[in-house]
């Protein structure tokens, strides 16, 4: 194997000699550019593909939890060179206007800009690997290898690799390459229509607080705000199916009605501006039955790596990204790339993060089938500071699964048994 902390003259020749990378990871998101740095450490010959160069745009809320510095503390250090908000007030507002106001002592969300976060991402896995702006046309798996074939400036390149680690998005190549995801998936996903305005533009009364509003006028979805150093993240969400039967054609319509709403209530001050408005799909229907077969590894939204409760991404696509390095570095050094090795990787995220994300969609399938479970739940948190703590804390990732189902028993049980026997006695 050729140690690939390589010059500029060895990529070329590389290139030209159709020498294989060890690894080629597509998309350089959070997922693909966390996985590439373990590669890159451990000195495995990467190549990482991307179809932008960075800094780029990315469409997201851009909420991370605060858990994610004690997962990954290189970051630590690292994010003092981005504006980075750390917030600690969430206000949740139900469908029939009730609501929940809270603060918690010590930090619960960092609030990001993609383009910046992102960037810095890449900034760390960069040293390592090779880079190459390129978008994703096709990929072959063969008994010896996977060939990976993508256009570079209008020419068709193809690059051969022994594993490919699929971070590449909602709509991943790899994962369809793969076989992993197949069919329609409009009942799988959601679509998030956002817009990141500076303040001087759109400003937010309170800039230390989120705000999440469920089924948002009366229809299915909710509604965000996420206050950042310099701009305002807001927007809305829907499931796909019900966007595709109910509101297609009617992106920034719909958007601008959220944010007259909120003007009405004095939450904003300011004009909502088309040219910062984005829409994306979102996976919230748990990670993919598999998300490994032979020579191919799925992370981040390819995989279906996203609460699908909180819609929060970025900090699962860094942890299943490394868990795919790892077992990536592992295949490669053992040069066993057969499906049965790669589905440790399988075993690994799912003991960290299997059972939340699993959780998190029966939860929102739970509530979100239901607007009353959402009014009773945050009319009884309104009342009970301890079932605030839970909501919120949960909400924002603080507390894992378990440590939620455990406080919600402790706490939030017997409280929430009286608020069903006063409904049942209010409908009489």
């Amino acid at each position: 194997m050729v140690s690939f902390r390589s010059s500029a003259l060895k990529v070329l020749i590389r290139y030209t000699t159709g020498l294989n990378f060890d690894a080629i990871v597509v998309g350089a998101g959070p997922a693909g550019a966390t996985a590439a740095k373990v590669l890159g450490d451990a000195g495995i010959a990467t190549l990482l593909l991307d179809k932008a160069q960075f800094p780029r745009d990315k469409p997201c809320g851009g909420g991370i939890s605060a858990r994610v510095i004690k997962r990954f503390p290189y970051l630590a250090s690292a994010l003092a060179g981005i504006p980075a908000k750390w917030i600690s007030k969430v206000y949740f507002e139900s469908p029939d206007g009730s609501a929940v106001d809270y603060q918690s002592e010590d930090p619960l969300y960092m609030m990001i800009r993609r383009c910046e976060f992102d960037h810095l991402l890449f900034s760390l896995a960069r040293p390592g690997v090779e880079f190459q702006t390129a978008l994703v046309r096709k990929i072959v798996f063969r008994d010896d290898g996977a060939v990976v074939s993508a256009d570079v400036d209008g020419e068709l390149r193809d690059y051969r690799c022994q594993i490919v680690l699929g971070c590449d998005g909602a709509n991943s190549v790899a994962a369809r390459a793969a076989g992993l995801r197949t069919g329609r998936v409009q009942s799988e996903y959601a679509i998030d229509m956002m817009e990141e305005t500076p303040y001087d533009e759109l400003d937010l009364r309170d800039r230390d607080r989120i705000y999440v509003f469920y089924r948002i006028q009366g229809q299915y979805g909710y509604g965000y705000v996420f206050p950042k150093e310099q701009h305002v993240n807001l927007g809305v969400g829907f499931k796909l199916d019900y966007y595709l039967s109910q509101l297609r054609g009617r992106h920034y319509s719909y958007h601008q009605s959220f944010t007259d709403e909120l003007k009405f209530k004095g939450l904003l001050r300011g004009e909502s501006n088309e040219k910062h408005f984005r829409a994306f799909p979102l996976p919230i229907s748990g990670p993919l039955e598999r998300s490994y077969t032979d020579r191919a590894l799925l992370a981040g939204d390819a995989g279906g790596f996203v609460n699908a409760f909180t819609a929060e991404g970025i900090y699962y696509a860094m942890v299943s990204g490394e868990h795919a390095g790892r077992a990536a570095v592992k295949a490669i050094r053992t040069r066993r790339f057969d499906g049965s090795r790669l589905g440790e990787y399988q075993l690994a995220w799912r003991r960290e993060i299997g059972i939340e994300l699993s959780k998190s969609v029966q939860i929102q399938r739970l509530l979100l089938a239901d607007a009353s479970r959402v009014d009773r739940i945050v009319r009884a948190a309104g009342r009970n500071p301890a079932l605030a703590d839970v909501l919120a804390r949960y909400a924002t990732g603080a507390l894992s699964h378990p440590q939620f189902k455990q406080a919600l028993l402790a706490r939030a049980l017997p409280l929430y048994l009286r608020e069903k026997a006063r409904a049942l006695i209010s409908a009489r």
